[in-house]
């Protein structure tokens, strides 16, 4: 049984692996996109494959205050689709903002942050990632900082998209 659970960890990194490269390579290879390569981290955590979409200064994902992805975050985001088909967990999306208050009326950036994440998972539907793949979709303002050092930095305002494992990890990883 360990042995069949460490050749299945084995097998999902090896997609992790090869849908983080098939994901920088198409990002990369697309000349509109490629000064946004550095906005597009990808990652493994406990949880599984993590690709972020993180905004820049004078570079935003989304107007200020808007959820609607400019036409740049939807090209990345058609360009990730392809990649998640390939994997078989289900996927989370979660929205951020950084810790400046919302300057509308009647919202937060609890809403903000919930409204993105959602235009988000409409956008790689759009894409042919099946609606059944997706787990949560999930709003947390300005709660979990990537820079925390810096609450009002822009990288903090960005999207979470998690392929969740479906094998526990390897040892070590």
């Amino acid at each position: 049984a360990a042995a069949l659970r460490a050749a299945a960890a084995q097998q999902e990194q090896a997609a992790f692996d090869a849908a983080a490269a098939e994901i920088r390579a198409a990002i990369a290879g697309d000349p509109k996109l490629a000064t946004l390569a550095a906005q597009v981290s990808i990652d493994l955590t406990p949880e599984g494959l993590r690709i972020q979409m993180l905004d820049a200064d004078r570079n935003s994902m989304f107007a200020t205050g808007s959820s609607v992805p400019n036409a740049y975050a939807r090209l990345v985001l058609e360009k990730i689709g392809p990649a998640l088909l390939a994997l078989h967990g289900d996927i989370t999306v979660a929205g951020h903002t950084d810790a400046a208050p919302y300057k509308g009326t009647g919202k937060s950036n609890w809403e903000l942050s919930t409204e993105r994440a959602n235009a988000t998972r409409r956008v790689l539907v759009e894409a042919g990632v099946p609606v059944t793949r997706f787990r949560s979709v999930t709003g947390n303002a300005d709660r979990d900082l990537l820079l925390p050092a810096d609450p009002l930095a822009a990288a903090n305002r960005r999207i979470a998209i998690t392929v969740l494992r479906t094998a526990p990890p390897a040892a070590g990883k």
